[in-house]
């Protein structure tokens, strides 16, 4: 997760540099010229006792060509930079400071043009930088006066001695612009400087979110961004994507902690009426909602959060989703907005990306799909049977594999049309599926030909799945009854390869049509073979090893 947004350079990272020194520059040129244009009214009206118009002249030359140079040498870092815009401000004052002693003192126009200088360098610097120049003011001007009541420069009209009123008037004018430009500009700041901060999170979510693959990264580019940009201490996403189209259902639950990677969730499919979650989706807007009663996903997954954020997001019509995430703030206080709008902007986004994920997911299932039957292909048996071998090999752990052929599938066809037929594959398809275990594959292997992959299965196991596959075919509802020839193959006999597994399982196959078919049979063994279970069963006593495996 990113940091916060940090202070700690004030307002130069806001404004582009080169546009604060422009800005500066316009200010600079008029902070040099209204003064002496004040300063040739002033001496219209009464000569000074001190220097002509070539005094405030080459001081503002001075000052404007120190500022072109630093500006200049703003380039060479940050360092620069900041002398760039503190020493020509610094130099802006004493000017002013010299102006208004040839001009009027306190009581002249120049002190107007401080005011503005003020303002401007509050506003274009920072507001430290402001209540700096605002002191370098007052210290400026205290000089000059000071040196006019000692002697050490001659009074000039309008500033004859230490004006104790009239100074304390021009503190108070220039602190409380600066004071009151400091704390406008710093509340204007920390405002830009959030938003700054939100888009870049946008901007880092949006990479995320392209780069995602699968619905759990897009939830947790989500989840990350809940907790950063908008100070989730805790925050979790739950999608659901109906089946439909050849498409399996997808439902998804994710939570993340400030402080904690983020966790895959059991998930609950859709949310239950008259729950929070189904509120906000039932609305289609953001809930927020002070916890008053009992509420199964705030209370589980968000840890009974006293006041929660629901932004629901929906996928064409395809599916539905939310984020929702605890508010901490103080009990009484209200949800910023801006926390509510950057979580419904990032909802929008990932909506698109969950939209685009669940489209690229369904079309990686379905190049490894049978679109007949629903079961996997013979591409991806090909991959799950090397993968599975491997992974038996490394553990040494058992594995089995059986090919199932229907029997007289081309009769079947011939007397009652391909329809028939194909309502009978898809019939098998959903039986084997009902046969397996979770993380065995059910694969059509070519024609009426079916095929499974069941890792962890030892001869025995391989049996009894054949056992339950022959009683589920029979079971089907068709123009007739449908029965298979079974070839099981197992890694403890057959060997270490898939292609030693699968020349064992398809010989044990042609074994059982050879031998009159509706059975099944197990490579090198002679004759059908079945789990011979009832007689130990009923005596309830456990079956030996030994006759396990019978001949029927």
């Amino acid at each position: 997760m990113t940091q916060a947004p940090s202070s700690s350079h004030g307002s130069l990272d806001i404004l582009p540099l080169a546009d604060r020194l422009r800005w500066m520059l316009a200010v600079r040129i008029g902070v040099l010229t209204l003064p002496l244009l004040a300063w040739v009214v002033t001496r219209s009206n009464a000569p000074s006792t001190v220097g002509s118009v070539w005094v405030p002249a080459v001081s503002g030359v001075v000052v404007l060509t120190t500022g072109l140079v630093l500006s200049q040498m703003s380039a060479l870092g940050r360092r620069w930079a900041v002398v760039a815009l503190t020493v020509p401000a610094l130099l802006d004052a004493v000017h002013l400071g010299l102006a208004m002693y040839l001009a009027g003192g306190l009581d002249g126009p120049v002190v107007y043009v401080v005011v503005l200088h003020v303002l401007a360098v509050s506003l274009l610097g920072s507001f430290r930088s402001g209540l700096r120049i605002a002191l370098w003011h007052s210290l400026v001007v205290m000089c000059v006066l000071e040196g006019v009541a000692t002697g050490l420069l001659p009074a000039q009209p309008g500033i004859a001695g230490f004006d104790e009123v009239g100074f304390g008037i021009f503190l108070v004018v220039v602190w409380v612009t600066a004071v009151t430009t400091a704390g406008l500009g710093a509340v204007n700041e920390r405002e830009l400087r959030r938003r700054r901060y939100d888009e870049a999170a946008l901007r880092r979510l949006s990479a995320a979110l392209h780069e995602a693959d699968t619905g759990a990264k897009v939830a947790e580019a989500l989840l990350d961004f809940a907790v950063d940009a908008a100070d989730a201490p805790i925050a979790a996403v739950q999608y659901h994507l109906p089946d439909g189209g050849g498409r399996p259902s997808v439902d998804l639950a994710v939570r993340m902690h400030a402080d904690r990677a983020a966790e895959t969730l059991r998930p609950g499919g859709t949310p239950e009426p008259g729950t929070l979650l189904h509120l906000a989706q039932e609305r289609g807007s953001t809930v927020l909602a002070t916890m008053t009663a009992a509420d199964p996903w705030v209370d589980e997954v968000l840890e009974g959060a006293a006041r929660v954020v629901v932004v629901p997001f929906a996928l064409e019509g395809q599916g539905s989703g939310t984020l929702s995430f605890a508010d901490d703030a103080r009990s009484g206080s209200r949800i910023e907005q801006r926390r509510v709008g950057v979580a419904e902007q990032a909802v929008a986004h990932a909506a698109t990306a969950f939209a685009r994920v669940a489209l690229l997911e369904h079309l990686q299932q379905s190049a490894l799909t049978d679109g007949l039957t629903g079961v996997a292909n013979r591409r991806a048996f090909d991959d799950a049977l090397e993968r599975e071998v491997a992974n038996a090999v490394r553990a040494d752990s058992a594995l089995a594999v059986v090919i199932i052929d229907l029997d007289h599938f081309k009769s079947l066809n011939d007397s009652f049309g391909h329809q028939a037929g194909d309502d009978v594959l898809r019939a098998v398809g959903a039986a084997l599926r009902s046969c397996v275990r979770r993380g065995d594959v059910v694969a059509r292997y070519g024609g009426e030909e079916f095929a499974l992959v069941l890792p962890g299965a030892s001869v025995d196991d391989a049996v009894e799945v054949a056992d339950r596959v022959r009683a589920a075919l029979r079971e089907i509802d068709g123009p007739r009854a449908v029965t298979a020839s079974l070839g099981i193959a197992s890694r403890a006999t057959a060997g270490d390869t898939g292609t030693a597994l699968l020349t064992a399982a398809d010989a044990a196959l042609y074994s059982a049509k050879d031998g009159g078919r509706d059975q099944a049979r197990l490579a090198g063994t002679d004759g059908p073979v079945t789990a011979v279970v009832a007689r130990y069963t009923a005596a309830q006593v456990p079956v030996p090893r030994s006759e396990r495996i019978a001949v029927r």
